[in-house]
């Protein structure tokens, strides 16, 4: 039994006087501690896949299970990062983040969770922001403090809905190096480990990771999880065969990278795929 269960996940919308198929018969499991990234062109139904797991969205058919039980809402079991900030336009950006830390950690006192707050802020590039409100914010601002909010609640289970996708080239890289070392097992309240560092596996958080870009998906991912075109299916599951720590710099002039990554181009592109 893994940690995430999919078992012939199937979602259906109804439009006025017609029914759409998100998502068809999708199987996969995903073991404790694993990276799972999931790529697939617009409309086949990855943010559906997140919203069922999150338990935001009930199957049509089918099931999603965490370690066992049916997914049917959503707990504190889980974090979730969305494509569209989520944050609370009424609270400051440093209130965003307490509250979030507040539904798992409810026994933390009230100035530990403020500080852990704060440092989850300075983390993502938002310190001297805390006071400020979502709106008052640019659009990767917005997103990075959703991202300090979720990484900042400690889940053993994280669901990333293409979380660096408004943010800036720069940060971006940071952000992925940031969760990879909180994936590792690192504390929260201190993120900075030797390069060669890594707890047992079993001590490691369980992602799933959904995104756009194929070369994120490879340098954070142990299998790549890719999705049909709609309705969505699971058209192939690609282990990444890179071990860990990956030095991003070299890892990506390696003939073994870009083979991974023209493989996942062909299919992702399917018969002009060889052409790229």
């Amino acid at each position: 039994m893994g940690k995430i269960e999919v078992e012939n996940l199937t979602v259906r919308y109804k439009d006025g006087g017609n029914t759409f198929t998100a998502l068809e018969n999708v199987s996969f499991t995903v073991e404790e501690g694993q990276f799972a990234g999931v790529i697939g062109s617009s409309g086949c139904g990855k943010s559906t896949l997140l919203s069922v797991l999150g338990g935001l969205r009930p199957p049509s058919s089918g099931r999603a299970a965490i370690n066992g039980v049916t997914v049917t809402g959503p707990g504190p079991d889980k974090g979730m990062v969305f494509q569209h900030y989520s944050l609370f336009p009424w609270m400051t950006v440093l209130d965003n983040v307490v509250y979030g830390i507040r539904q798992v950690k409810k026994k933390l006192a009230k100035k530990d969770t403020v500080r852990l707050a704060e440092s989850f802020l300075e983390k993502v590039g938002l310190e001297g922001f805390q006071r400020k409100f979502p709106q008052q914010l640019s659009g990767g601002m917005r997103q990075r403090a959703a991202i300090a909010r979720s990484l900042a609640m400690d889940t053993g289970i994280l669901l990333m809905d293409e979380p660096f996708g408004a943010v800036d080239a720069r940060n971006r890289t940071y952000l992925q190096e940031l969760l990879l070392k909180l994936w590792e097992g690192a504390n929260p309240g201190e993120v900075v480990v030797p390069p060669d560092y890594a707890l047992p596996r079993g001590k490691r958080k369980t992602i799933i990771f959904v995104t756009h870009d194929i070369d994120e998906a490879i340098l954070l991912s142990d299998r790549i999880i890719m999705l049909s075109g709609s309705p969505g299916k699971v058209y192939k599951d690609i282990t990444v065969p890179f071990t860990r720590p990956r030095n991003r710099a070299a890892l990506i002039q390696t003939s073994e990278y870009t083979r991974l990554r023209n493989e996942l181009f062909a299919l992702f592109f399917n018969d002009f795929g060889g052409n790229i």
